[in-house]
């Protein structure tokens, strides 16, 4: 197991996360935990927040370095979805003209709890769109005999959602979603929120 790794991706999974959680989480001890986090620290991949006598540990979203850590910790994410959902989101994404600069798989599939009947929600954001998407999920979806259920935005409205506090769509993506691709893009949108 790799002690750092792991720990970024409950960070990241668990934002404010507490040392206790950690080692709870990671089956570790407190001390061993402290040593991975000091080094992340260091690293300047995360940042920790005094709250009483307590820290609570967030990712540092200013460090670029933490890009390649996410598409990792992201991936890995990915690869336990059931294979004809890996394959349904790969092929869409192949067969659109414009691809996006950023998707995420979103609902019952990013949090876990999907069942045979369940629908593999995925947003796209563009730059620009032109195309019949509904027509090529529907293609994709009668391949691998998922429902496939695309939602789309331009960059623009994308953007000015993020930093909605209100929005429950942009709340509820926030906190479950597996990114596929365009993660340097969270980031940076990340980066303006903090």
């Amino acid at each position: 197991m790799n002690t750092e790794l792991e720990l970024l991706k409950l960070i990241y999974l668990n934002p404010g996360i507490y040392v206790r959680s950690l080692a709870r989480e990671l089956n570790l001890g407190i001390p061993s935990v402290k040593y991975g986090l000091n080094k992340l620290i260091k690293k300047r991949l995360i940042n920790s927040e005094k709250e009483g006598r307590n820290l609570k540990f967030y990712i540092n979203y200013k460090n670029n370095l933490i890009i390649s850590f996410l598409y990792n910790i992201e991936y890995s994410r990915f690869l336990k979805l059931p294979k004809h959902a890996q394959d349904a989101v790969f092929d869409f994404l192949k067969i659109l003209k414009d691809k996006p600069v950023l998707t995420l798989i979103f609902g019952s599939y990013a949090i876990g709890n999907y069942t045979k009947q369940s629908d593999l929600d995925i947003l796209l954001i563009f730059n620009k769109m032109n195309e019949n998407i509904e027509e090529k999920a529907k293609i994709v979806a009668g391949r691998y005999n998922i429902k496939l259920e695309p939602v789309y935005l331009s960059w623009q409205e994308f953007s000015k959602k993020f930093f909605d506090k209100k929005d429950k769509f942009m709340k509820e993506i926030k906190n479950n979603k597996i990114l596929i691709n365009g993660i340097e893009w969270w980031v940076m949108l990340e980066n303006e929120a903090t």
